[in-house]
């Protein structure tokens, strides 16, 4: 496997650093390495399948054999769990493969034409993008559906629109689905983990992956949005 991927260094404050092991770090680093930066063709479930960038189908062997010296099968079952629970990725086994997706891997992994090359020093510099004039503000305003805006009004993180809106696009008649992934987001705003901004998945991911049609689990709600009368019966409590 050749080229590169990107590591912010905005990750050395967040708590999937901080309070990881060191152990865990390095499984970390080592996922990101062997996710795929495009897509590809595998098997799974002993059927074909298409893996997008950002997932990859692998085994625990073979992490720890990537992970190199110091790096145990515990060490990884451990991560995959901690990782899962922070949001930072999805992962799926059965007998003859684990299939492993790094959640949001479109926004800080931007598709690049030939990432096997090495980056150039326009590459590592930052474009500054200029200020648009009020023609193209104006321009701009006019160039989302309405669906999409409805959508894009009720999703509590919003970053990346433009790409949010060519997701959206994909979906299959998103106009009679609006309705279930509107209500999709208003039971995942009210789960423990949207709570915290940092593990709501970027819209355009959230809707590549078709998460509205994840399952949240009851004791997932946030009992921040309970009455004192529903939080004292929850828990038999007397008034």
């Amino acid at each position: 496997m050749q080229g590169y991927i990107k590591l912010y260094r905005e990750l050395i404050g967040k708590p999937i650093w901080l309070n990881s092991t060191p152990e865990q770090k390095a499984v970390l680093i080592t996922l990101l390495l062997m996710a795929n930066h495009c897509g590809c063709n595998w098997e799974w479930k002993g059927e074909p399948f298409k893996v997008n960038p950002g997932q990859f189908v692998t085994s625990l062997e073979a992490v720890k054999k990537k992970g190199g010296k110091g790096i145990s099968i515990q060490n990884i079952r451990s991560s995959l769990k901690r990782f899962k629970k922070l949001g930072f990725l999805t992962n799926k086994s059965t007998k003859s493969g684990r299939l492993i997706t790094i959640v949001n891997w479109d926004s800080y992994q931007p598709h690049l034409e030939n990432p096997t090359k090495n980056p150039t020093k326009t590459q590592q510099r930052p474009n500054k993008d200029p200020t648009p004039n009020k023609n193209e503000r104006k321009k701009e305003k006019g160039i989302y559906p309405p669906n999409f805006k409805k959508f894009w009004e009720e999703y509590p993180r919003k970053i990346g629109k433009g790409a949010a809106l060519k997701a959206y696009q994909k979906i299959k008649n998103p106009k009679p689905m609006l309705s279930e992934i509107i209500t999709s987001i208003e039971d995942h705003v009210k789960s423990k983990q949207w709570q915290d901004k940092e593990f709501i998945p970027y819209p355009t991911t959230w809707l590549n992956q078709r998460r509205w049609e994840d399952e949240i689990c009851q004791n997932e709600t946030n009992e921040h949005n309970l009455s004192e009368a529903e939080i004292m019966e929850k828990y038999g409590v007397d008034k």
